[in-house]
Parts: C-alpha cells; structure tokens; sequence
C-alpha cells in the first residue's frame, strides 16, 4: 500500500499513520466508500494534502545555491508549516467524522419513518376515519371562550390583537385609552374618584378578563387585588412584589417589563401612569387602586348574581 500523500509503500503491516508524513491511513477507505459527494470532497483533501506535502518537502531540502543563512529561517518555517499541517489536519478528521455522523443518523431517521409510515397504512381506514371522527367532534364539543360585552359600545377587538400578539405595551396603553373613553375622560387625560366608582361592570370585567386569559393568569386587575388581599396595605409593599418599585427607587413607567418574564401582577397601570409614587389627577395612587379594588368586588358580586 501507498501513502496517498508522501507516496511512503508499506508492503506487509499497514500503520494508523504514515510514519513519514502522519497522514490517517484508516481513514481513507471508509470514506471513498460512501456517497459520491463525500468522495469528491476527500479527493480534493488529499489533493491539498499532497500540495502541503510538496511545500514542506521544499523547504526542508533547500536549493545548494541558498546560503547557509538561510537555512534556520528555511527550518523555522517548515516547522511552522508541520505544525500548521497538523492542525488543519486535526480539523479534517473532525469534521469527517461529523459527516459520518449525520450520515448515520439521516438513516436512522429514514428508517424510523418508513416504520411509521408502515404501520399507519396496516389500520383499518374506516376505524382511522372513526377516531377522526371523534376527536373532531370533541374538539367542536369545547366551549369557546367569549369577552362578556360593553355596555357602552366600545369595541374590544383593537385590544384583543394586541395581547394575542403579545404586545404588552401597546396593550397597556391601549387600555388607559380606553379607561378614558369608557369614562368620557379623554380631553382631561386623568380619572376621577367618581369615574371609578360608577365604571361600568361589563367592561370591567372585560377588560380584566382579556388581560388575564391572554397573559395565562400573569396580568390583569383581579391578580393586582389577590395579591394586595396578601399583604398588609402598604402600598410601598405593594409596588414591591408588582415589580413596580426596587428597593426605595419607584419605577418611572419606561423602566416597566413589558413581557412575560415580568412579575405577576405588573400589568395593566390603571392607577398610575408616569411614575408608580404618583397617581392620577387629583388622587393618590394608593387611593386610586383601592377605589379601583371595591369597584371590582363589587362587579365580582354582581356578575355571579346574574350567573
């Protein structure tokens, strides 16, 4: 056998590597025996191999016309390109075996279907059409889950797309807005103690209901009130767990997380809007939310009268 790169003939035992130029002779013989695009990229491997081989050679037996002081720089240099070599190498090997790799398990995976496929066609078609079937009509069977209405005519929709889209943001200030415009509140930008007091019920509860479903219980009105029921009415203690306030550093609104990684409770801002120290209008924030909590409770009452 000849090394396919020094061109070193091994007549009787064949080594891992050649002992001239180190070149993997194990790897050869696996790899030309794949597919044909594998045996066109380890051709072209052993062609830039034979290339370093050449360049190496030169350098290491130098024209006689080069002077001898030449000849530590000419060293130095091969040394370099060996180590280069090898390295480059080393790299090869790696991603050859990656390549078997993939190939190995492309199979797998190709085998895997097939017994799939295999088994699906051995059902009865008129059983598999039966299961069908059934699982259609169970998932027709599920209730669809429906905002109770307005009672003053606002449309929901424009606020529905947004938490679906997980816009939380825009979602939060769509909602102020529509506080406003529930309370015709819109020209003065703020609510007062009165507006709360007399919100109406259905699109308290609307509002509230979509926060929560879209945010799968992480947002929403009533999970601000469980969470104050937890505490001892400190409003400080309050912000705290809403992730409305850090230490003694009240969160102006930008600094809010508008995501799901935000804490639970943290939207929508109804009682506050440009920082959670402040209220809105003429009432203090504190004020404002439990105003806002006995509205809800008594919404809450109301809507499981009706039920």
């Amino acid at each position: 056998m000849l090394c396919p790169i020094c061109g070193t003939e091994y007549l009787e035992t064949v080594p891992k590597s050649c002992s001239i130029c180190d070149w993997d002779l194990t790897s050869e013989a696996a790899f030309f025996a794949t597919a044909e695009i594998y045996q066109k990229k380890e051709q072209a491997k052993l062609d830039w191999a034979r290339k370093m081989w050449q360049i190496v050679q030169g350098k290491e037996n130098p024209s006689h016309h080069h002077s001898h002081s030449t000849v530590p720089t000419a060293r130095a240099d091969m040394v370099n390109d060996n180590q280069n070599y090898r390295e480059l190498k080393k790299q090869l090997d790696q991603i050859q075996a990656q390549l078997h790799q993939a190939s190995v398990e492309r199979f797998q995976l190709h085998s895997q279907l097939e017994w799939v496929l295999y088994h699906l066609e051995q059902f009865n078609p008129d059983v598999l059409t039966e299961i069908l079937y059934r699982v259609d009509e169970k998932l027709n069977a599920m209730p669809t889950p429906e905002p109770p209405m307005s009672e003053v005519g606002i449309d929901y929709n424009p606020l529905i797309n947004l938490l679906a889209a997980g816009k939380w943001r825009k979602a939060d200030e769509l909602t102020w807005e529509l506080f406003l415009k529930v309370t015709l509140r819109g020209e003065e930008g703020w609510l007062q103690l009165a507006d709360i007091e007399s919100f109406p019920c259905t699109d308290l509860c609307t509002i509230d209901w979509l926060w929560e479903y879209y945010s799968h219980g992480l947002f929403g009105l009533s999970i601000q009130q469980r969470i104050w029921e937890t505490l001892s009415g400190q409003y400080g203690d309050f912000c705290d767990r809403l992730g409305w306030r850090d230490g003694e550093n009240w969160k102006y609104y930008d600094e809010l997380s508008f995501n799901l990684e935000a804490p639970e409770g943290h939207l929508p801002i109804i009682i506050w809007r440009r920082r959670a120290c402040y209220g809105v209008g003429q009432m203090m924030a504190a004020e404002t939310f439990l105003a806002l909590r006995t509205r809800l409770t008594t919404c809450a009452g109301m809507t499981e009268l009706r039920s």
